[in-house]
């Protein structure tokens, strides 16, 4: 008798442990499952957030080539063999360099630095008395080791020359500073020109349906790396007056991890 109550102990201790393993067994493998799911919707989304960046650069190459193309054909015009030479040969380099970045997510801030460089080299090409330039990058950086998107200020200087600079009866100016400030680099562009305000009035006269691409992509690429970014990277536009409460020019801050 206690023989068999001893087996059937034994029996149903067995048949627990035998249960219990079943149960972990079937827990792990719903964990699997749901892990699997998981990373594979993660990946999923990181190819699609890197497509949509991608489409959204590739929304800013062709307006840049298009008005780089305009003023080539210009010179051409004009029979300037020096300035056709001289802008093409700039133009390549640059094309070259945007084409290399806009296949990458992020890039060096040494990489950035030169292609705005470029870039303010070549619209000075097509406007030598229009405005200067100045790029400053704070010494704290380590530009070969600080990654940032790439292209987050070339449509914006771009809108600062078209829309700014070129409307002003006088030379204007247009300073780019990298800066280190808590954590965060600070990107700042900042021009002198006749203002958002007036650059608007004066749009409209001609291309009423005209849409910036800095005012309009740029927020869309923002809000594309900030899905994935855990310190999200800002932007901010301020309309600058003088103590008369006059237009004086426009100031675009990127606030960026680094």
């Amino acid at each position: 008798m206690a023989r068999d109550n001893e087996t059937k102990a034994f029996q149903l201790q067995r048949n627990q442990l035998a249960l219990a393993l079943v149960g972990a067994v079937s827990l792990l493998v719903v964990a699997l499952g749901i892990f699997y799911f998981r990373q594979s919707r993660i990946n999923a989304m990181h190819e699609k957030l890197l497509m949509e960046q991608r489409l959204l650069r590739s929304q800013m190459n062709p307006h840049f080539i298009f008005n780089s193309l305009a003023s080539v054909q210009n010179f051409i015009v004009k029979q300037d063999d020096t300035k056709v030479s001289i802008y093409l040969a700039r133009f390549s380099e640059l094309v070259r360099s945007i084409l290399n970045n806009s296949l990458e997510e992020q890039i060096t801030l040494e990489q950035e630095v030169n292609t705005i460089e470029n870039y303010l080299e070549l619209q000075k090409v097509r406007f030598p008395e229009k405005f200067d330039y100045s790029v400053f990058v704070d010494e704290r950086l380590d530009v070969e080791n600080t990654f940032i998107p790439p292209m987050l200020a070339q449509p914006f200087i771009e809108n600062a020359i078209e829309h700014g600079i070129k409307h002003k009866d006088e030379k204007g100016h247009i300073s780019v500073r990298f800066a280190q400030k808590n954590g965060i680099m600070e990107l700042i562009i900042e021009d002198d020109g006749v203002g958002r305000k007036k650059a608007h009035e004066i749009r409209m006269q001609y291309d009423k349906d005209h849409k910036s691409l800095a005012t309009g992509i740029t927020p869309d690429r923002i809000e594309v790396l900030n899905r994935k970014l855990k310190r999200k990277i800002i932007m901010e536009i301020i309309d600058l007056k003088d103590e008369q409460g006059e237009a004086r020019g426009t100031r675009v801050v990127f606030g960026v991890p680094v």
